[in-house]
């Protein structure tokens, strides 16, 4: 047993080191590649809160990491509120493409759309509302009193960008929550 944990804690180690041959040739030895660290912090978590390793994420992914595992504590979440978190599109997109859980929450109430949005990625925000949506494009807003939209319809609206995304709902007894997001302008 204490050989098998320390393949695995070796296999996060090369993680670190960005050294994707080294965690093939350790997963093929056996190790695993869902260890914990003192932080809670899997293999894949600790790629994907790293620009630069972006293709260790990948080949972890590859290989069978587990894209919704999640790490409970301050820093709560999984892979993708991580990569969400510091702006890592092309990480998120990988996630996602992967079967990665756009809707899980973390233990702030927070999904990873949530995380994006609450530090201003906006590539990321739309990398996952374009993964998540029901619907999205051009609506005409209509605004001012109603006599005149009658008379002059056209001076009295304006073009927004709207994305109408589910909501993490829990209970699937109940109905589908859905939020509805309203741009200026296409994002």
């Amino acid at each position: 047993m204490g050989q098998q944990q320390s393949k695995d804690e070796l296999l996060y180690q090369q993680v670190n080191y960005g050294n994707i041959d080294g965690i093939k040739s350790l997963r093929r030895e056996g190790a695993g590649l869902e260890w914990i660290d003192r932080e809670g912090k899997t293999p894949l978590i600790a790629a994907c809160m790293n620009p630069e390793l972006f293709n260790v994420a990948k080949a972890l992914i590859e290989l069978g990491a587990n894209v919704n595992g999640y790490r409970p504590g301050r820093h709560a979440g999984t892979p993708l509120h991580h990569a969400a978190k510091r702006g890592l599109d092309q990480t998120v997109k990988l996630l996602l493409s992967h079967g990665a859980s756009a809707l899980m929450m973390n233990d702030d109430c927070q999904t990873p759309l949530d995380v994006a949005r609450s530090k201003g990625f906006s590539n990321v925000v739309r990398a996952i509302e374009d993964h998540v949506c029901l619907f999205s494009g051009w609506l005409l807003e209509l605004y001012g009193p109603g006599f005149l939209n009658l008379l002059a319809p056209q001076l009295l609206s304006r073009k927004v960008w709207v994305v109408i995304l589910p909501c993490g709902s829990r209970n699937l007894r109940k109905p589908l929550k859905l939020e509805l997001v309203v741009y200026n302008g296409a994002q």
